[in-house]
């Protein structure tokens, strides 16, 4: 009972997880990584490189979307100093992490952009300083007004304004903002930041990611310099390695859920079996007496349900008690779930009735004639 509960809330975690929005689509998206293995660039050939590895995936055939981002959630993440009039310090409202990236971006990624507009090529440098901001980020800041328009300053007080142009969905960088509203983060166009930062080209493809894996590394491995090279994966499996704690409870609860479930199954049709061989001479007797085959079945499948609800009930009582150590390996999910243990219950009570079927069966052919000789 108590394994199979806590399978239950394994379970339970792993779909909350699973069904959780996280601000983007994972399906569809694969992930380049730019290594240049210990080559020297200067800050110019970085930049052209960047646009050339972006324009070479743009151009492919099976490319919907491609650009160039500074981090990659689950992967990396950016923080800077960030400023905005009227608030003395930013910092204490929570942790901020920003994103260096190119037009495209938010299709490529799979965020949705709710009020606003995304980056352009207009925004480039020399032009007005611009800026994209998470939801809760815009809610947190500027509480109660609207957030478009609005100035923050990056890295130093001394900074020209830059101005929010649009808000975005919410997205989950880091693993501790799974379950925590606080997911500050911001965008800004690279080329008026800084151009030369940045490994990362972020693409959405047509049709199977998987299979689009190796030709694209191929494709954008082309146009590497010296000895560099890219790797691909695909954002899906950075997502699922987020997920492996709870699905790995999720096994192992299960798995030992249900060999318990087994053993427990086995155990009581033996007991249940060796109880009615001891007892065919009562039971001869009292069908001798009158009893009918409904009264010998409500005896014996009684005494098991007797038996399973007492296991049950020990079970509730074990699990109750180590919920408290559960609660912290849980998503979204109450270790007291009332749902769970009735469920949980259930499926106990219906497996020890099907336990007791067969000797419940075997009783009611007790020979009243062989009990009455023997006495």
């Amino acid at each position: 009972m108590a394994l199979l509960a806590g399978a239950g809330m394994f379970v339970s975690s792993l779909n909350n997880v699973k069904n959780m929005r996280m601000g983007y689509d994972a399906e569809g998206t694969l992930i380049v990584y730019r290594n240049l293995r210990g080559m020297t660039l200067d800050s110019a050939q970085l930049v052209a490189q960047r646009r050339t590895l972006v324009r070479t995936a743009q151009g492919l055939p099976m490319v919907e979307h491609a650009a160039w981002a500074s981090s990659i959630p689950f992967w990396s993440t950016s923080s800077t100093d960030l400023f905005v009039p009227g608030i003395d310090s930013v910092r204490q409202l929570g942790s901020f992490s920003y994103q260096l990236t190119t037009p495209g971006f938010f299709d490529a990624l799979g965020t949705r952009v709710l009020r606003g507009r995304g980056f352009t090529d207009a925004d480039r440098e020399g032009a007005p300083l611009v800026g994209v901001v998470s939801e809760a980020m815009a809610r947190t800041l500027w509480p109660g007004r609207d957030a478009l328009g609005q100035c923050m300053r990056v890295r130093a007080d001394s900074m020209p304004c830059t101005t929010v142009v649009g808000i975005a969905e919410d997205i989950v960088q880091r693993e501790d903002q799974l379950s925590d509203a606080r997911r500050f983060h911001y965008y800004l166009p690279v080329e008026q930041h800084r151009p030369n930062v940045g490994n990362f080209v972020i693409v959405r493809v047509r049709g199977d990611a998987e299979l689009q894996r190796e030709p694209l590394r191929k494709a954008l491995q082309a146009v590497m310099p010296g000895q560099s090279y890219v790797s691909v994966r695909s954002a899906d499996e950075i997502v699922q390695g987020v997920r492996r704690s709870w699905q790995l409870g999720a096994t192992l609860f299960v798995a030992f859920g249900v060999l318990a479930l087994v053993v427990a199954a086995i155990g009581l049709y033996g007991v249940m079996a060796y109880n009615v061989t001891q007892r065919m001479h009562e039971l001869g007797v009292r069908v001798a007496l009158g009893a009918q085959r409904r009264d010998i079945l409500r005896l014996v499948v009684g005494q098991s349900a007797r038996l399973s609800l007492a296991g049950i009930a020990l079970g509730c009582l074990l699990a109750l008690g180590a919920s408290r150590w559960l609660e912290p390996l849980l998503f979204r999910q109450s270790p007291t779930d009332p749902v769970i243990y009735a469920a949980v219950a259930s499926v106990m009570l219906i497996v020890a009735l099907i336990a007791a079927a067969a000797p419940a069966n075997r009783a009611t052919r007790a020979d009243p004639n062989a009990a009455l000789r023997s006495e």
